[in-house]
C-alpha cells in the first residue's frame, strides 16, 4: 500500500489567528499534491511559552481540545479526507491543567486522539514548566488507521530516545514529529529523524517551524552567554526511512515535504532484523534508566 505523507515546515509569529490561517492554507498545498496525511510544528499557533510570560498569559492561549481550533483542523481534514497530526497547542484540559497537546483528526474529521507531551522544557526560551505546562501521561499510544499503524511524539519526547523505541516497539509504521528547535538544532533535528528511522524501522515525519523569536530569554550553554538574543529557527523538517531522509524542505524557509511510502512493508522489516539481531534490547541492564538523582 502506497501512502502520500506532508511534513509540514512554516513560518510561526504575530497572531493565532495568522498562524492558524497559514496551517490551513499550507494543508490545503498538500491535499492539492495528493497527500493522505499530514504533520504541522510543535506550538505552531502560539510560539512556545518564554520565561517572560505567567501562567496566566499561558492560560489565556490555551483553548479544549476538541475546540475552535481543532474543529477547523477537523473540517479540513473531512474535506480533504486526510489525516492530520495537529502539531501541539496548549490544551485547557478537563482536569484543570495545561498541557501541549498534538490532536490526531482522522479523514472523516473525528479526532482519534490526543497526546500530550510527556517532557515538556523549562529553559528561559521554551518556558514550558514554569508557565504552567504539566507533564502529560507518558502512555505513548500507538493508532490503527488505513494508512497504517501511526505514532505520535512532541518535541522534546523525541530527544528523549527511550520514546521512539518504545513506539517502534508498539508496532509504529509511521512516527509523526512535531518539533520547535531554534536553528542550533536544526542539524541535530534531522540527524535524530534519520536516527529513529534506523531503529525504530519506522518512517519519521519530522515538521518543524522556521522564522524569528525576537528578543527572548536564552540559556548560555546552548547560546553562547547571551542573555538575549533573536532566535531564528532553520527548520529541518523531512519524511526519513532507514536512516535516511527521503524527503526535506529548505533551511529557513516555508514549505512541504511530501513524499510516497509504503508503511505496510515496515512489519516485514522488523520481523528480518530481529532475525539477525535478537538481542537488540536487554532490559535487565537499564536499571540507570530508571534512577532519578
Amino acid at each position: 500500500m502506497k501512502v502520500r505523507v506532508a511534513a509540514i515546515q512554516m513560518e510561526v509569529g504575530g497572531s493565532k489567528e495568522k498562524n492558524l490561517e497559514k496551517a490551513l492554507s499550507l494543508l490545503n498545498r498538500a491535499a492539492e499534491e495528493g497527500c493522505q496525511a499530514a504533520c504541522l510544528p510543535d506550538y505552531f499557533l502560539t510560539d512556545t511559552p518564554t520565561q517572560d510570560q505567567t501562567i496566566e498569559d499561558i492560560r489565556k492561549l490555551a483553548e479544549p481540545i476538541p475546540g475552535p481550533t481543532i474543529s477547523e483542523f477537523a473540517e479540513r481534514a473531512r474535506k480533504h479526507k486526510m489525516y492530520i497530526e495537529v502539531g501541539s497547542i496548549i490544551e485547557d484540559a478537563e482536569d484543570g491543567n495545561l498541557y501541549s497537546t498534538g490532536a490526531f483528526i482522522g479523514p472523516d474529521g473525528k479526532l482519534m486522539g490526543k497526546v500530550r507531551k510527556s517532557h515538556p522544557e523549562n529553559a528561559p526560551a521554551k518556558h514550558e514548566i514554569g508557565c504552567g505546562i504539566s507533564l502529560g501521561p507518558g502512555d505513548y499510544p500507538v493508532f490503527d488507521t488505513e494508512i497504517g499503524k501511526i505514532g505520535i511524539m512532541l518535541d522534546m519526547d523525541g530527544i528523549a530516545v527511550e520514546v521512539p523505541r518504545i513506539l517502534g516497539l508498539k508496532g509504529a509504521e509511521i512516527i509523526f514529529w512535531p518539533v520547535n528547535f531554534s536553528a542550533g538544532f536544526t542539524e541535530n533535528t534531522r540527524l535524530a529523524a534519520r536516527f529513529y528511522s534506523k531503529c525504530t524501522g519506522a518512517y519519521v515525519v519530522c515538521a518543524c517551524r522556521v522564522g524569528w523569536h525576537k528578543d527572548v530569554p536564552v540559556h548560555d550553554w546552548a547560546f553562547f552567554g547571551e542573555s538575549r538574543a533573536s532566535l531564528i529557527f532553520g527548520g529541518g523538517s523531512g519524511i526519513a526511512k532507514g536512516g535516511y531522509y527521503i524527503a526535506s524542505v529548505p533551511d529557513f524557509s516555508e514549505g512541504l515535504a511530501i513524499a510516497t511510502i509504503e508503511p505496510d512493508q515496515v512489519a516485514g522489516a522488523k520481523k528480518k532484523a530481529l532475525a539477525v539481531m535478537p538481542y537488540l534490547r536487554r532490559p535487565e541492564t537499564y536499571g540507570p534508566l530508571t534512577e532519578i538523582e
